[in-house]
């Protein structure tokens, strides 16, 4: 770690960290211009891929303090803490977030005779639906149901705890009878996320700015990654928010963690961290600069062998930014 102070009382850091990994198999693409990420792709087809989870709409990001991913009808999430048996990768409850938005009505009913009954949440499975719900995953997948059916604009509906299924009379006899609502996409556009980098954002002037130098001494420009960035975020985003400022949580956790617990494809990659307190007008480009002035770190983003490249920036309340550059060859 190379510390020094400057004018005015700012504080310039810098960190690097270098390891070597041989790839992993590489995601495939799909056509929402989104791939499902490594970490999820063995679950995404061993239950039924599209059909019964769409296509993903947007890239991996962290969200309380989980990796996760959106999907038409579905948020996967990656629980570390459950890795090595079969409930690391988990599904979200949308099907309860978005009855208890709409205030469908939850309470349980008394049961009825011939109908499948199921008691841990008092409600009954539709007959349209239970075949689907038997041989598709049932309880794995869908949850239990928290709804009774009911018609809804010509379609009969019935939420459950993972998803909402949809009755399509039209398609009676058909395997389109049955479909699941795009319950993962009301969600993503909820919340009106805007992942792309934009002129204006701190992370996207130091990206910019990397990518300038490395073009003026003859390299190709970095390919900015939506899950390196998104690990990228997690990280600085923790330092800023626990006032910390290393290679390595206070637990342990590294960025070469977060790489290879999401199955990234690379055979070598690299950290650089850096800290300014200076005004938003300046604090990218001095992040930039000392980057730069630093052989160590100076090597690591001239490095030819690097190709892709996730970069963030998060503000603690004492105003200090923490950017952090991670970077692949894939």
């Amino acid at each position: 770690m190379l510390a020094r102070s400057v004018s005015r009382a700012v504080w310039i850091t810098l960190l690097l960290w270098l390891w070597v990994l041989w790839p992993v198999p590489t995601a495939a693409a799909s056509p929402t211009g989104y791939e499902v990420a490594p970490v999820f792709q063995g679950f995404y087809e061993r239950y039924g891929g599209v059909r019964i989870f769409g296509y993903p709409i947007g890239p991996a990001i962290f969200e309380r303090g989980y990796l996760v991913q959106y999907f038409e009808r579905q948020r996967f999430e990656y629980h570390p803490e459950l890795a090595g048996t079969e409930y690391a990768i988990l599904l979200g409850l949308l099907g309860r977030e978005i009855a208890e938005r709409e205030r469908r009505d939850l309470r349980p009913v008394a049961p009825l005779p011939g109908r499948r009954y199921v008691p841990e949440t008092g409600h009954h499975i539709a007959p349209e639906f239970l075949t689907y719900w038997d041989t598709r995953g049932s309880v794995r997948l869908f949850g239990y149901p928290i709804t009774e059916p009911f018609w809804e604009a010509g379609v009969l509906v019935q939420y459950f705890e993972r998803a909402r299924f949809e009755y399509h009379p039209q398609f009676a006899g058909t395997e389109w009878a049955v479909l699941l609502g795009r319950l993962g996409a009301a969600v993503w556009g909820e919340r009106n996320r805007e992942l792309s980098y934009h002129e204006n954002t701190l992370a996207n002037q130091l990206a910019q700015l990397i990518n300038r130098t490395r073009q003026e001494n003859g390299l190709a420009p970095l390919l900015l990654d939506p899950l390196l960035t998104a690990i990228a975020q997690y990280r600085s985003t923790d330092m800023a928010r626990r006032g910390y400022f290393a290679h390595a949580s206070p637990e342990g956790q590294t960025a070469f963690d977060l790489i290879t617990d999401t199955g990234i494809p690379w055979r070598f990659a690299g950290e650089t961290l850096q800290r300014n307190n200076y005004p938003l007008e300046r604090t990218a480009a001095e992040a930039a600069r000392s980057l730069f002035a630093s052989p160590s770190h100076r090597a690591i983003l001239l490095d030819g062998r690097f190709t892709h490249v996730g970069v963030a920036e998060a503000t603690a309340s004492d105003g200090m930014h923490y950017y952090t550059v991670i970077l692949v060859q894939r």
